[in-house]
């Protein structure tokens, strides 16, 4: 690979990280999510990893994962560079996720694969693709279905044979085989992590004149990214406690700018097209209810974790059936209610569905969104893209003509209430 295809590589991360630290110079507990998420795109770190397991997507519980491997490495796209990489090896409709996760793994530059094994649930038709192209690469790929269907007995039986089944592969190549100690830490570790994170969630938007949506976005999400969960859980408290203090010792005017909640394909560092578009058109992210929000959210209660290993399983099938988000399934009835409930707790002023170009499966979702919001009086904006930035111009104008609406819309509703 070129030294000038090496420098985009990094450039990339560079360009939004650097502008989440100008942004948001007065957090000092921000620089060590930002130098986790740099550290992704430094090829020395990258050729000096040897994961165990390699995870594509973000749709196996984690609970399963953490509970057989001290360290999953998760591939979750985003990258127009690794993208690129990826061009001669996929079909020209392979949508920006999946080549961007074939540039993760196989490339010129460094090979965190050699000794991986790699993980992800069969949930589309490319997902199919990116399987068929690994393996044709030699590389080791384990994968489990995704039940079309609802949570029915028969589909939580056949989803917990299915997890049973890749816990022991996984198992067999990490020497940690699956029993009732590692899946009960594994479950509590998951559910410290998933507070922490709500935590963190809730005091962003209460101090959200300190805080860009970029940083919020970059800080959750670096979960993902983390070389380890408790590590991670640890730094996003701290984060916690200083957006608190900035919050009770500052005082700052109130920005009454229209508050949007964004779902459909999942935004993932580096490429913050999306918030950068809305927040040049004058708006602010109040949720993002995407496959990666809910899964974060996805947890097995305490009064589960001195379960059996046989129950537990059962358990975490049947929530992540229930509310899990997948082009597999028939009806994505989990991240459907996971929008209502953060509709009717945040009241928006607007939605935006993010579309990757290929990933069809979000836009099946699309009318049942539309039809909920327009029983609640709110307005959707449908935005498809992929991870290049030439349009960026063209979408701004788009997205400010509806973020002008949402404006308009709120002169009128306060004018009325001033009025009635």
């Amino acid at each position: 690979m070129r030294s000038t295809e090496h420098n985009a590589f990094f450039r990339e991360a560079l360009d939004t990280v650097s502008r989440i630290k100008e942004e948001n110079g007065m957090l000092y507990e921000l620089n060590w999510f930002i130098n986790t998420a740099c550290a992704r795109f430094d090829t020395a770190y990258l050729q000096s990893r040897d994961p165990q397991v390699i995870v594509i997507g973000d749709d196996i519980p984690a609970e399963i994962l953490y509970a057989v491997c001290d360290r999953p490495f998760y591939v979750l796209g985003g990258s127009l560079e690794t993208a690129h990489w990826a061009d001669e090896l996929t079909p020209r409709d392979t949508d920006p996720f999946s080549r961007s996760s074939i540039g993760w793994l196989l490339n010129p530059e460094f090979d965190i694969t050699k000794n991986a094994l790699i993980v992800t649930a069969v949930s589309s038709d490319s997902r199919r693709k990116l399987i068929s192209v690994l393996r044709s690469a030699g590389r080791t790929v384990a994968s489990i279905d995704v039940p079309p269907a609802d949570a029915s007995e028969n589909a939580i039986r056949y989803y917990t044979e299915q997890l049973v089944t890749l816990a022991r592969t996984i198992g067999r190549h990490t020497g940690k085989h699956l029993n009732g100690r590692r899946l009960r830490n594994a479950v509590k570790k998951i559910a410290a992590a998933h507070r922490q994170r709500q935590r963190f969630l809730l005091t962003a938007q209460m101090a959200s004149d300190f805080i860009t949506d970029e940083a919020v976005l970059l800080a959750a999400q670096s979960m993902y990214f983390a070389d380890g969960l408790g590590e991670w859980a640890l730094h996003i408290s701290q984060l916690s406690d200083e957006l608190e203090a900035l919050h009770k010792r500052f005082v700052f005017k109130h920005r009454d700018k229209p508050r949007i909640i964004v779902l459909g394909s999942p935004v993932v560092f580096p490429n913050y097209k999306v918030p950068q578009l809305i927040s040049s058109a004058g708006m602010r992210i109040a949720a993002v209810a995407d496959s990666l929000s809910l899964e974060a959210t996805l947890s097995v209660a305490r009064t589960h974790r001195f379960a059996s290993a046989e129950s537990l399983l059962n358990r975490i099938a049947q929530i992540h059936l229930n509310m899990i988000s997948s082009g597999a399934r028939i009806n994505n009835t989990g991240l459907y209610s996971h929008f209502i409930d953060l509709t009717k707790q945040l009241k928006p002023d607007g939605i935006v569905c993010h579309i990757l170009k290929g990933q069809i499966e979000y836009d099946f979702e699309l009318p049942y969104i539309e039809k909920a919001a327009e029983s609640m009086d709110i307005p959707v904006f449908r935005l498809e893209t992929d991870y290049q930035y030439q349009d960026m111009e063209q979408l701004r104008i788009r997205m400010e003509a509806f973020s002008e609406m949402l404006t308009q819309r709120k002169l009128v509703r306060r004018r009325y209430r001033h009025t009635a």
